[in-house]
């Protein structure tokens, strides 16, 4: 597995309760991903909009009811070579709780990761388990050599989540750019040279041929 190879055929990687796989076309994957982003609650740390922020009057983005919507989405930003995305599935129940990228590749050496998961998932450990699964991939196979997380200042659950994953805090933005909305953000980094010191033991992971 290396970084071109993951643009050809995204790999399945598989940790302790989860698998992560690319979305496919069926409607059970359209069905659990609608749920997941078409929730306020979690897109306002996406980047798309921010209600506390807003002060121009701008309405919510109309929710996605398409069921294809998001694997049109996610797989054209696949072939452009923008984005390689998971889906985050329940070895137990088959059921899509949640999505985890890599995005803005630089010099294929460096991206930054993101993820959503369904609210009703949260507080159960589940983005730092499939975070594991993607820092192993990105040193170990793909050949990056940094990761960056950006979050909202007031996301602390994403804050908690890079310090699990033993991102260093490396600076504080005020009114900074995500996507489309201007917030205060942390910028959260991890080096290779700093994971191979203390790589990931306490979570399998594995690829999936």
């Amino acid at each position: 597995m290396s970084y071109e190879a993951c643009f050809e055929k995204l790999p399945k990687l598989e940790t302790n309760r989860l698998i992560l796989r690319q979305i496919t076309e069926s409607a059970s994957d359209g069905r659990d991903s609608l749920e997941f982003i078409n929730d306020y609650s979690v897109y306002r740390f996406w980047g798309i909009y921010d209600e506390a922020g807003d002060t121009n009057g701008r309405r919510r983005p109309k929710k996605k009811i398409k069921l294809d919507y998001h694997y049109n989405a996610t797989m054209k930003e696949y072939h452009a070579g923008r984005e390689l995305t998971w889906l985050m599935e329940l070895k137990d129940s088959h059921k899509v709780i949640g999505e985890i990228v890599f995005y803005d590749f630089r010099l294929k050496r460096q991206a930054d990761i993101g993820y959503r998961i369904n609210k009703e998932y949260w507080g159960q450990g589940f983005a730092p388990e499939a975070g594991q699964a993607l820092v192993k991939a990105a040193f170990e196979y793909m050949g990056l050599t940094r990761i960056q997380l950006r979050c909202f200042a007031d996301n602390h659950g994403s804050v908690r989540v890079a310090q699990k994953l033993g991102f260093n805090q490396e600076g504080f933005i005020k009114e900074g750019a995500i996507l489309n909305v201007m917030t205060d953000y942390y910028i959260f980094g991890l080096l290779k040279e700093d994971y191979n010191k203390k790589p990931i033991e306490d979570t399998i992971v594995s690829l999936i041929p």
